[in-house]
């Protein structure tokens, strides 16, 4: 059940690092640049999946009052 909310929110994070790539496109911003963008919104997107694998392990429990950025 967790692989599937994973999954659904790795997809979500994709489109949107492939609408960021379209609006770069449009916006015709430099390749360079838009590579650079895009490169550091992938390593997000990566570190955020890491993060909520992380959270999910009951080995590894967050404490109470700890509170995560969105």
């Amino acid at each position: 059940m967790a692989d599937d909310r994973l999954q659904r929110r790795a997809d979500a994070l994709a489109a949107r690092v492939e609408a960021l790539a379209e609006a770069l496109r449009a916006g015709a911003v430099p390749a360079e640049a838009s590579a650079q963008l895009l490169s550091h919104a992938s390593a997000a997107v990566l570190e955020a999946l890491r993060l909520e694998v992380l959270l999910e392990q009951p080995d590894n429990p967050v404490e109470p009052g700890v509170r995560l950025a969105a």
